[in-house]
């Protein structure tokens, strides 16, 4: 039995992202640099030490993951219907913290007070977006200022992500 044939946006909207799909999900992770040599085949080297500029960038990163996390967390013990429906957005954030903190393992991970959300659907899924929306800004600035071309381009991909995220808090706020 044939389906239903696709509309023109579907099949434009799943043309545009099929080839950002796979540059998104294997852009999250910092890659040691390729030394190559004259005499052989190019071999991988220590993992080239990120700038102290950079290592103080992914600290602020690491701690506005935190904090959104937090808020992600508060929003769940408010109001524990919307558990399923934050579940995907509390385990990227937890990846990209995992990425993050294993580019400066020296650095202590901190924590983040569980703030105050509202215990209706809306007002927290609001809080929970404003969060996002704010890890969002932080996540740009850090792409901009970011000394290192992974770390940069890691930063994109979880900047990616959280607008992700974010776009689809928004139409669940609205409806």
């Amino acid at each position: 039995m044939p389906g239903r044939p696709l509309s023109r946006r579907t099949t434009l909207g799943a043309a545009l992202a099929a080839p950002l799909a796979v540059p998104v999900v294997a852009g999250c992770d910092i890659d040691p640099p390729r030394a190559s040599s004259t005499d052989g085949p190019a071999t991988t080297q220590e993992p080239a030490q990120e700038p102290p500029e950079d290592a103080a960038l992914v600290a602020t990163v690491v701690a506005a993951l935190v904090r959104a996390q937090s808020v992600l967390e508060s929003a769940t013990l408010s109001v524990p219907s919307l558990g399923r429906r934050l579940e995907p957005l509390g385990a990227a954030h937890a990846a990209h913290l995992e990425v993050l903190v294993g580019a400066v393992p020296d650095a202590e991970r901190p924590t983040a007070p569980p703030p105050t959300v509202a215990p209706q659907i809306l007002g927290a899924l609001r809080t929970v977006r404003r969060s996002e929306q704010r890890l969002l800004r932080e996540l740009r600035e850090g792409c901009v200022a970011a000394a290192s071309g992974d770390l940069a381009r890691v930063l994109a991909s979880v900047a990616a992500s959280t607008a992700q995220h974010t776009a689809a808090l928004s139409t669940e706020v609205t409806s």
